[in-house]
């Protein structure tokens, strides 16, 4: 029996479909792009795709930390880190730029993860509208 390989442009096209729902659901929770201008957060933007990608390959592909390290040119630890931050410190970014505090222009790799991991679990249960 000859066996049959799925099209890898398909699932491409797949997988950046996935990343580009979670990305756009943490620009949404951030209050879109022009709250990230407003903050002079723009810098943000490669932190936090970098972290949608590593949230996506773990949680849909199960990638290890390494096969993602390696993927998206970071440390291992970096990527460890993204990982294991918790969702509620994303709930507690989300707040602080609603109270319209003042934010540090670099955003932290744990917060990055958190953000990430939020809007995955969102679009995950549907709500990324």
């Amino acid at each position: 029996m000859i066996e049959v390989k799925p099209d890898l442009a398909k699932q491409e096209e797949e997988f950046q479909k996935k990343v580009d729902k979670v990305f756009f659901k943490v620009i949404d929770l951030l209050g879109g792009i022009k709250k990230l201008a407003e903050f002079r957060s723009l810098t943000w933007l490669p932190s936090l795709a970098r972290a949608v990608y590593a949230v996506i390959l773990k949680e849909e592909y199960l990638k290890s930390d390494e096969e993602i390290a390696e993927k998206l040119g970071l440390a291992t630890n970096t990527i460890k880190t993204m990982l294991r931050a918790n969702p509620e410190a994303a709930i507690i970014k989300i707040k602080q730029m609603e109270e319209g505090e003042e934010l540090k222009k670099d955003l932290r790799i744990h917060t990055a993860g958190a953000l990430a991991k939020l809007a995955y679990n969102l679009v995950k249960e549907g709500k990324d509208s």
